[in-house]
């Protein structure tokens, strides 16, 4: 299996804070269900590797693995073939995009997410629901070639006792 791998970084301005470096990583990955496996290990080492709160981590982990995952079970392979998938550490949020081939303009409407839910029977249905509660904002785009969606996932401003009982009130 050929995982592509890209780091890109943007310049700072000199200060030591690693959460300051505004770094995207992109990975290409096959068409497959273990992709999804695979994005997620490498998203939580690097998170890890750059001192994000676990929480964030744990959070992003989730809203990557969902996404990857409506990606290879709903989505196309991308026109040079696999997913791609990229993550971007900011000071104040980890952005996560995933890419696939998409199904066209015409045809983009039966594939579009939607962010409803299932019900307590169904097999599934509830993922985007919860990339939606993780989330401070998601979203996607379609053209005649492509599908991407993303979603910003919280670097926690608030600790994470605050952050653990908002979600319970939910």
């Amino acid at each position: 299996m050929q995982v592509a791998e890209k780091w890109h970084r943007r310049p700072t301005d000199g200060r030591v804070d690693r959460r300051e470096v505004s770094a995207l990583k992109t990975l290409l990955l096959p068409h497959t269900v273990t992709s999804v496996s695979i994005a997620r290990h490498r998203c939580v080492d690097e998170l890890r590797g750059r001192g994000i709160a676990p929480l964030a981590i744990d959070d992003a982990a989730l809203v990557l693995s969902e996404l990857v995952g409506n990606a290879v079970r709903h989505g196309q392979p991308l026109n040079g073939g696999g997913v791609e998938v990229r993550w971007q550490v900011t000071p104040t949020s980890i952005r996560v995009e995933v890419r696939d081939g998409g199904r066209g303009p015409l045809q983009h409407q039966a594939t579009r997410p939607v962010a409803g839910g299932g019900t307590a029977d169904d097999e599934g249905g509830r993922g985007l629901a919860i990339v939606a509660l993780l989330t401070t904002s998601w979203g996607s785009a379609f053209n005649a070639d492509e599908a991407v969606v993303w979603a910003d996932v919280p670097i926690a401003a608030l600790s994470n006792a605050a952050l653990a009982e908002e979600r319970q009130e939910a």
